[in-house]
C-alpha cells in the first residue's frame, strides 16, 4: 500500500458551503443561516458532512494520484466550521481528519492500490 503523508486542506469558506448547498439542493438553515445555526446551539453555520469528505478525497487523490483510491468509510464526529483549516494525518490504518486546533473532525479507513 502507499504510505499516506499528511495533507493540509485550505479553510472552508462560507463560499464554498453555500455553494455546496445550492450544488446538492440541500439549505438546512444550519449551514445557511448564522441565526438558526446559533439558535440550535451551534458556534456557526456549518459544513455539509459530504463537502467536507469531498476535500478530504480530493487530499488523497492529489497526494496518491487519480485511480488509486479503492475505499473510503469515513465518520463525521464533529461539525466543520467556516475558517476551519483541515488537515488529513494517517495513524496506521486509520486517516483522522483534525481541525488545525487538533480537534478530530472525521476519521476514516482508506484503501488505496499502488499503480
Amino acid at each position: 500500500m502507499t504510505e499516506l503523508q499528511p495533507a493540509s486542506i485550505p479553510a472552508v469558506t462560507r463560499v464554498q458551503i453555500a455553494r455546496y448547498a445550492g450544488a446538492v439542493g440541500d439549505f438546512n438553515p444550519i449551514h445557511v443561516d448564522e441565526e438558526f445555526a446559533r439558535a440550535a446551539g451551534l458556534p456557526s453555520v456549518i459544513a455539509h458532512g459530504p463537502l467536507t469528505l469531498t476535500l478530504v478525497i480530493d487530499a488523497l487523490i492529489s497526494q496518491l494520484g487519480t485511480g488509486t483510491l479503492r475505499r473510503f468509510d469515513a465518520r463525521l464526529r464533529a461539525p466543520v466550521l467556516p475558517g476551519d483549516v483541515l488537515t488529513v494525518v494517517p495513524t496506521g490504518d486509520v486517516v483522522e481528519i483534525r481541525t488545525g486546533a487538533g480537534k478530530v473532525v472525521a476519521t476514516a479507513n482508506v484503501v488505496v492500490e499502488n499503480p
